[in-house]
């Protein structure tokens, strides 16, 4: 899964592009109109592309009517613009997604779990980039529990179209500090 331009890997060609930067205007100030000429920019698209995108956006309403070569006007409240921006930004689904699988998969719970990677990062552009889980097993882990990670590494890796390894520390301080500043606590 491509999780740096996720809208653009959904979408490929100019939708994607054309929404990934409306969503980045109306994140910034929905109720700006934007410039055709920098919407043009932002999307890497021509004009006589933008137009036809343009024009299938504004028949759905995430776009006020407009004349051809107008400024782009947002219709802020629309219904689809909100699950856009968690499209756009798939990091803290990731987190609540590795959260719970853990949660419902490792008992007893890790005494710590923490995300690591251009996944977590949200910069993966390609299925071989990179999840890793640091963990620390806890205290009283039974027998079983290592095949427990080792099941929910597989079921993540499938369901996040990524690959998901993990590494595990003996204790807190040994994890975090593998993981470093960069690492996304969950557990």
């Amino acid at each position: 899964m491509n999780f740096e331009t996720p809208l653009s890997a959904l979408f490929p060609g100019t939708s994607g592009r054309l929404l990934t930067a409306l969503v980045d205007h109306h994140s910034a100030d929905a109720a700006e109109p934007l410039p055709l000429d920098e919407l043009s920019r932002r999307a890497a698209v021509t004009s006589t592309q933008l137009e036809a995108a343009l024009f299938r956006l504004g028949l759905l309403g995430l776009t006020e009517p407009r004349r051809k070569g107008d400024a782009v006007q947002l219709v802020p409240g629309h219904v689809a613009w909100d699950a856009l921006r968690r499209l756009a930004d798939l990091r803290d689904a990731v987190a609540d997604m590795v959260r719970e699988e853990a949660q419902a998969r490792l008992h007893p719970a890790p005494a710590y779990l923490a995300l690591q990677g251009a996944v977590a990062e949200g910069t993966a552009t390609h299925p071989a980039d990179l999840l890793e889980l640091i963990v620390v097993p806890p205290l009283s882990a039974p027998a079983g529990w290592p095949d427990h990670l080792a099941a929910l590494v597989t079921h993540l890796s499938r369901d996040l179209g990524n690959v998901v390894v993990h590494r595990t520390a003996e204790h807190t301080a040994e994890a975090e500090a593998m993981g470093g500043a960069s690492a996304v606590r969950v557990f």
